[in-house]
């Protein structure tokens, strides 16, 4: 069941997704059941232009927002759940640097635009690290030297690491005259001393993404690679307006794409077996039809907030972030709820080992955990409902972000 399309540009784009999805579907048991990256899938999305969505027309992409990001994703992740997870990493920060473009002009980042446009760039990001909050502290260490800084750390979770060409990631310089800083910057994924850590991806689901660690020894990073700083611990409305904004929705527009795909097989053996008269089938496929479509909503809600500036210019920061999380939570829950539904519904051929549904069963729990998981991300919704705060306010840096052109949204 695809989503309710209105705008020419966003079907044209979906339509791609579904096309990509259809031929990835027919590989993804095997990937998962090898734990083996999707390279080939990748090279699809590069030679169909769909790793250039997020690229402004003018620069040579395609034009893509975020509401055109989470609704091809949602199509995507229909095929396969791993290519759709590292791929969101490349698109949602080449979305974000097409905003700030737009905003300031940056040189550097047009050329970058440009250069994922050419298909020579795929970018990731390596934050995550056992111990900490996600984007607001770091163990990573960074020494100020001569042209900027040398940065050590452990990163875990590398999703895209197998193909990225730079990387996104975060270290804590405490020597910073205001106090302790957060430093988010972005480097050549071969910068001397960066090394992917191979065979320390083991898990249950999203085999296939191979996010495997990542050491940082000594790595150079140029003062001018620095993309924002924050205090240690608060939360920072850049990043609202970026990586939050930007992320949040369109993970959960995946794994709720995993939970439709497994719900548009189940209505299809539903069919096939002349089932459509049961009461207990008839009430449960009504009530993923409910959790598939109130997860749109809010989906498209928030991508028309962040888009919009609503997050930062109309709410306070931990309000934005709370909003943009409340989307991640609801997409990421509805589809463990969907699937259960569905699995429920199918009965024990959906236990056969790298079915679509056994595959589906272990990959959307990896929604509730993926940060911020369910406990974080209640944690800050329930405190900001009550008017509690959390942690200081980082102002963004950029009061106001650009929207994309009218003609790049209606080619």
């Amino acid at each position: 069941m695809r989503p309710l399309i209105t705008q020419p540009a966003r079907g044209r784009l979906v339509a791609m997704a579904e096309d990509l999805a259809a031929a990835f579907r027919e590989r993804a048991a095997e990937y998962d059941r090898n734990a083996e990256f999707p390279h080939l899938n990748i090279n699809e999305l590069r030679e169909a232009g769909y790793l250039r969505l997020t690229v402004p027309r003018e620069l040579g992409g395609l034009g893509g927002d975020l509401g055109d990001m989470a609704a091809t994703q949602e199509r995507l992740a229909t095929g396969c759940a791993s290519t759709a997870l590292t791929v969101n990493m490349h698109l949602s920060m080449a979305g974000q640097m097409a905003r700030v473009w737009r905003t300031t002009g940056d040189e550097r980042a047009r050329r970058m635009l440009a250069d994922i446009a050419d298909g020579r760039v795929i970018l990731m990001g390596a934050t995550a690290e056992p111990g900490h909050a996600l984007v607001r502290s770091t163990g990573a260490k960074a020494r100020k030297v001569e042209g900027g800084y040398l940065v050590t750390g452990e990163k875990t979770f590398g999703t895209g690491s197998a193909v990225m060409t730079h990387m996104t990631s975060m270290a804590v310089y405490r020597e910073h005259p205001d106090g302790p800083q957060v430093l988010v910057f972005r480097i050549p994924a071969d910068s001397p001393g960066v090394r992917v850590v191979e065979g320390t991806w083991h898990t249950s689901a999203l085999r296939a993404t191979r996010s495997e660690n990542i050491e940082l020894r000594d790595v150079m990073v140029p003062e001018e690679n620095v993309l924002t700083s924050f205090p240690v611990g608060s939360l920072d409305g850049s990043l609202l307006q970026t990586v939050w904004g930007w992320a949040m929705p369109t993970f959960a527009a995946v794994y709720l794409g995993v939970a439709v795909g497994a719900f548009e097989q189940c209505v299809q053996d539903v069919l096939s077996r002349g089932w459509e008269e049961r009461a207990y089938v008839r009430s449960s496929i009504s009530e993923c039809e409910v959790l598939i479509e109130t997860s749109r909503a809010v989906i498209e809600r928030t991508t028309r907030e962040v888009m919009g500036n609503a997050l930062w210019d109309s709410m306070s920061i931990q309000q934005g972030m709370s909003r943009v999380l409340l989307a991640k939570t609801v997409g990421t829950n509805n589809a463990v709820e969907i699937v259960d539904r569905v699995i429920r519904i199918i009965g024990t051929p959906a236990l056969r080992p790298g079915s679509l549904y056994e595959r589906a069963h272990r990959d959307v729990r990896a929604g509730t955990m993926h940060p911020y998981s369910n406990s974080d991300a209640c944690d800050l919704i329930a405190a900001t409902a009550l008017g509690a705060e959390v942690a200081p306010a980082h102002p963004p840096r950029l009061r106001k972000l650009a929207e994309p052109a009218a003609d790049d949204r209606n080619p």
